[in-house]
């Protein structure tokens, strides 16, 4: 292990970072950045989050999609959950029925970083909770536009985005309005209200709130989380000067939720997340720069109890502070440069009952130890964009991390764009990423009794290694007429793939059970690689048909095995339907996955299956003028069902939107 940095250092990287983000404009004459010239295109036209700076989607190397507001409107999408579904590359099945995955080409959940603006939201640091929550934990009336960015992109996001990148973008305040929502679908309902104004002197602001209830389903023995979840919102931006703003922001999210666990013991969810901060931005005829501060706090506090009595059997509390310093600058020199440069300073305070420590905490007559942890991390990047010739257009990048349990890590990527013909494009990019281990995943140590006749013990391991991985992906991508379509071949192996080892052992006596032990440790090697396939065809007459096919193989080097929770293919096929004079649209879509790969417990062994599925869903949207809009949507039309894919039966949603 790297030793650590001395203070003396810390102190010159910190200095390093402020410089990299003030850097003065002693360069040539140059054309001001493409930032000030670009926003005369679509928004879909346009991605932000693959280089750190505007850049047309069919220019950027990057395999990028952007899903619009007109998307997630269209789609009737109360939730990331739903915004996601048409996405390619993106597994979001549920995780049982305690929150969604959020998987890209074939990777772990937890090596997808989410961002809102640019902005870590990560609240549950193990390997099994990372992430999984985080999908229902945003108000869509705030969104703008989500942008996905698939492969590794450390280079420029450092640790947690080995598989890729999923940025919400929120709104910014434009305009006198009050927009009003209500979703009811059958198993869950929200209602919301969301203000917005006009700049008044140099100020505009915007403010939301949002309330969902979930609907408990499932059998008496295991049930999904339900009750209750709060959002506000409160964002403004300030004019300073010309092509100079500050923006604040500061957004508070509660959730009250229960779950039936066992037969004998139900759990209830109660947490708190607060998120607030400051970001000065501009532009000048060079290029663009920013830098922000912003905390993050989050509250968890579980309790469990015997059903029968409602006496105390185990308690689980966590506290999160984060605090992240980050910034860029973008320097046009020359005609046929984009220079960028940036950094980030983030520390991370843990206190948990799940983390091995020498206090105690009582609660009802039980005692558990909590322990706390506290990291560091430090990075300074730079990137180029270089347009080498009209047709061809090359973008290095590097990035060097620091953390101070596990010292220094310097990542790269390449990335190319090469404009074949007006019309078809050729991308390629290939480059390092890594993941440093999580407090949890260090130190872990916790015991839970989720049924009767089950006892689970994991524990942490302070000898797990960061994961390391080198990736590379190929494609091609074209137009012509009504016609679209794009393929690329990724490529990634892992070292030091971290994961939960688990021994299962009959316990006789005093009554008989199963204690199931797991310890983190690293694998040796793994591979994900495989192909991604979209093609899109304008019919005429509004309708539109489009069709992605993933191929993924992921399997574990050292023994040859697959690695579970993947599927082998999964495919979409979507028919659409637009009618603008009339405000009308519609989508139509079966989504097919096959060969899931999953372990079933058979006696005292697991034994890998299989599990596929085809769905069919529907969802029809209609504009009553500029001011009411309401939808009407099915999911899963046949009423399928999948224990192993966690679906269970039919879903009918729909809703209305307000202005006012």
């Amino acid at each position: 292990m790297i030793a650590k940095l001395t203070k003396k250092k810390t102190a010159l990287l910190t200095a390093a970072v402020l410089g990299a983000l003030t850097l003065p404009a002693y360069a040539a004459e140059a054309n001001a950045n493409a930032d000030a010239d670009t926003v005369k295109v679509k928004a879909n036209d346009v991605v932000v989050t693959a280089s750190r700076t505007e850049q047309m989607v069919k220019e950027t190397p990057s395999s990028v999609e952007v899903i619009t507001r007109a998307d997630i409107d269209r789609m009737g999408a109360e939730n990331l959950v739903q915004a996601l579904r048409l996405a390619a590359g993106i597994d979001i099945h549920e995780n049982g029925m305690v929150g969604n995955q959020s998987a890209i080409r074939g990777m772990d959940t937890n090596q997808t970083l989410i961002l809102i603006d640019g902005r870590r939201i990560r609240t549950e640091n193990t390997s099994e909770t990372a992430n999984y929550y985080e999908l229902q934990r945003v108000n869509m009336d705030d969104v703008d536009r989500i942008e996905i960015v698939r492969g590794a992109a450390s280079s420029l996001y450092g640790a947690d985005a080995l598989g890729g990148v999923i940025n919400i973008i929120k709104k910014v305040p434009k305009e006198d309005k009050v927009g009003v929502l209500a979703d009811w679908t059958s198993r869950q309902k929200d209602g919301g209200i969301r203000l917005e104004t006009a700049k008044k002197g140099n100020w505009a602001f915007s403010s939301s709130f949002k309330t969902t209830d979930i609907r408990e389903r499932g059998s008496d023995a295991m049930s999904n989380m339900y009750g209750n979840k709060y959002f506000f919102d409160l964002d403004g931006r300030m004019d300073l000067a010309k092509n100079k703003w500050l923006d604040v922001f500061f957004d508070y999210m509660k959730e009250d939720l229960d779950m039936k666990d066992s037969l004998v013991q139900a759990t209830n969810y109660d947490h708190d997340r607060l998120s607030t901060g400051v970001k000065f931005s501009g532009r000048d005829h060079l290029g663009n720069y920013d830098m922000q501060l912003y905390y993050t706090y989050f509250n968890k506090d579980q309790e469990t109890r015997y059903r029968h009595g409602g006496n105390l059997s185990s308690f689980d509390k966590m506290r999160l502070d984060s605090y992240v310093f980050d910034g860029k600058r973008s320097l046009a020199l020359g005609d046929d440069h984009l220079l960028t440069v940036g950094g980030e300073y983030r520390q991370e305070d843990y206190e948990s009952t799940r983390i091995k420590g020498s206090g105690t905490m009582t609660r009802d007559g039980i005692t558990d130890h909590l322990g706390d942890s506290s990291m560091k991390y430090a990075a300074l990047y730079l990137q180029d964009e270089w347009t080498v010739t009209p047709k061809w257009l090359l973008i290095p990048s590097i990035r060097w991390d620091y953390n101070d349990t596990f010292g220094s890590e310097v990542t790269g990527k390449l990335g190319t764009t090469y404009k074949l013909s007006k019309n078809t494009r050729f991308k390629a990019n290939i480059g390092t990423a890594y993941r440093a281990p999580t407090a949890s995943e260090l130190f872990f140590s916790w015991q839970h009794t989720p049924n009767a006749i089950m006892e689970v013990h994991i524990n942490g391991n302070p000898d797990l290694k960061p994961e390391k991985s080198v990736n590379f992906d190929l494609g091609f991508e074209a137009e012509k007429g009504k016609t679209s379509g794009k393929v690329t071949y990724f490529h990634n192996k892992v070292d030091d793939l971290i994961h939960i080892h688990t021994v299962m052992t009959p316990v006789p006596m005093p009554h008989f059970h199963m204690l199931a032990n797991g310890t983190y440790e690293n694998v040796d090697s793994a591979t994900m690689q495989g192909v991604e396939a979209e093609v899109k065809h304008a019919l005429g007459a509004g309708f539109s048909l489009r069709g992605t096919y993933t191929y993924l193989d992921a399997k574990d080097d050292t023994t040859g095995a697959r690695l579970t929770g993947r599927a082998r293919h999964t495919a979409s096929l979507q028919l659409g339907y637009e009618d603008p004079k009339h405000g009308l649209s519609a989508l139509l879509w079966n989504d097919w996955t096959s060969g899931y790969r999953y372990e079933e417990s058979v006696g005292r062994r697991s034994v890998p299956r299989d599990a596929s599925i085809s769905l069919l869903n529907f969802v029809v949207n209609k504009k009553f003028g500029d001011r009411f809009s309401a939808y009407l949507g099915i999911d899963n039309i046949l009423d399928k069902t999948s224990d192993a894919l966690a679906y269970d039966g039919r879903i009918w949603r729909g809703g209305v939107r307000m202005t006012f």
